[in-house]
């Protein structure tokens, strides 16, 4: 049976293609099937009366006149094809995909539009374009290549740009013991990652150094996963060049390692100075007091009194000086790095011992205002200290100078904000106001010239590694404060 007049009627007004009849002379509207009145929200009467400027976009490449040449085009040509947005009656605007036809009807010609929403196709194409250019863009950027290994982690197949990261063609790679290429950490026959593999659970990262074919060497990173495939599972390493990573972390663990030196030669240094000039007192008293017990025992009569006192009074002054060797025992506890959960205030009050030593020297008080709480953090308490000596080595010899009138030096602690803090202060020259604040290292606020800046250097250094700050700011009524900032150890690192 072959569809009669009618129901090709019934097609029209059940399509969901949206169709408008124009008049091909005025292309004025003449009829709208059902699917173009929902699409527009108007019903045939409200449809008749309008115009191209009346439901299409506001954008300039919708206006009237684009539209009349759009259709006149049909007219001409007999058809013309064109994406063009639509205004429903509710402001709302939507894409189309148009296409205008010149049909001959018998009361005359008219040009017939079928057009339907592309909105969502429109926005999946872009969406589409962005994913592609995105994987493109991984594609370009990502050095990284796919070796598959056999059972024995020979080579069974090799990606040109893995061969390439390790100087070789895939065909001289074929068959090569992965390890004979260079060492990798963990090694491939490890329990580790014989267990890891056999789990058959995630995956295992190496790191292989390659020693080139030129002599040069290279750092390869990747993960090395079972994969599971047409009934078989195979090894495949993920392997990407690290050379400059692995190149700068080794030369970060060199100016780390230079630091510690620097901070311990240096706290060495200040030791030693502490020792010579301290223990020379007591030393030089005992060896006086023997002197004169040596010329009492040699007399006709020593009185054994006089004898008992000359030996409390050495015991004294040994004493004294095993006083100063266990203080700087206790403050350079070991030469390697210890960095473990200590308390602040402890690291201060070692450090003011030392403190008071060289103020003592210079005629200058100190006075410590120790928080009645822990200060605990993560770091190295004798580096630490060692900051604390050096700033307020600094500062005394601030004060010590001749136009100085107020001979104190005030160390107190306090916690602000989740850190820990140590303020030093004096009431010497202060800071030179043409330096910001962060430049006292830089000789901001002291003219001297006894070279004692390297220390306030490596302070800074020091208290940037362990996270914290050091800010210099102005005292008053004079002079400077510093203000020695570090982080308190959270709560999971208290509780260890």
């Amino acid at each position: 049976m072959f569809p009669e007049r009618r129901d090709f009627e019934q097609m029209i007004r059940n399509t969901g293609t949206g169709i408008l009849i124009h008049e091909a002379a005025s292309k004025n509207i003449l009829w709208a099937n059902p699917a173009a009145c929902r699409m527009f929200g108007f019903t045939i009467e409200e449809l008749k009366p309008l115009k191209a400027h009346h439901m299409s976009a506001q954008e300039r490449q919708y206006r009237r006149e684009v539209g009349v040449a759009w259709l006149q085009s049909a007219v001409v040509h007999g058809s013309s094809r064109k994406q063009w947005k639509y205004r429903a009656k509710d402001g709302t605007e939507f894409l189309t995909d148009a296409r205008a036809t010149l049909v001959h009807c018998v009361d005359g010609p008219v040009v017939m539009v079928e057009f339907r929403n592309i909105d969502e196709e429109v926005e999946l194409q872009e969406e589409l374009t962005w994913v592609s250019a995105s994987l493109q863009r991984i594609m370009t950027h990502t050095a990284a290549g796919v070796v598959v290994l056999d059972e024995d982690n020979c080579i069974d197949d090799i990606s040109p740009l893995a061969a390439q990261l390790f100087g070789r063609t895939p065909a001289e790679l074929s068959g090569v013991y992965l390890e004979d290429l260079g060492r990798c950490e963990p090694r491939l026959a490890s329990d580790h990652v014989i267990g890891r593999l056999g789990s058959g659970h995630g995956s295992v990262s190496i790191l292989q150094e390659v020693a080139k074919a030129d002599g040069s060497t290279s750092w390869l990173a990747g993960e090395l996963e079972i994969v599971a495939h047409d009934g078989m599972r195979s090894r495949v390493l993920t392997v990407r060049d690290v050379t400059d990573r692995v190149e700068w972390e080794r030369r970060n663990a060199y100016q780390e390692a230079n630091l510690q030196y620097l901070s311990r030669y240096n706290a060495m240094g200040d030791m030693a100075m502490i020792l010579a000039h301290e223990l020379g007192q007591p030393l030089a008293a005992s060896t006086n007091y023997l002197s004169g017990l040596r010329a009492r025992l040699s007399g006709d009569d020593p009185d054994p009194q006089r004898l008992a006192y000359g030996i409390d009074q050495i015991e004294k002054q040994l004493q004294r000086a095993a006083d100063i060797v266990g203080s700087v025992k206790r403050y350079v506890r070991r030469i390697e790095s210890t960095s473990t959960l200590m308390d602040l205030n402890e690291t201060v009050e070692e450090s003011l011992y030392f403190v008071r030593l060289r103020a003592a020297e210079q005629g200058v008080r100190v006075f410590a205002d120790i928080l009645d709480r822990d200060m605990l953090i993560e770091g190295e308490s004798v580096l630490i200290g060692q900051v604390i000596i050096n700033i307020c080595v600094n500062a005394i010899d601030e004060i010590a100078k001749p136009g100085t009138e107020v001979k104190e030096l005030s160390v107190t602690t306090d916690v602000d904000d989740g850190n820990a803090v140590v303020y030093i202060r004096d009431q010497g020259g202060g800071m030179q106001s043409a330096q910001p604040s962060d430049r006292l290292a830089s000789g901001a606020f002291s003219a001297k010239q006894d070279g004692s800046g390297i220390g306030l250097i490596i302070s800074e250094h020091i208290v940037e590694r362990h996270g914290g700050t050091i800010r210099y700011l102005p005292n008053e009524p004079r002079g400077t404060t510093v203000a020695v900032t570090l982080p308190l150890a959270g709560p999971d690192d208290a509780a260890r």
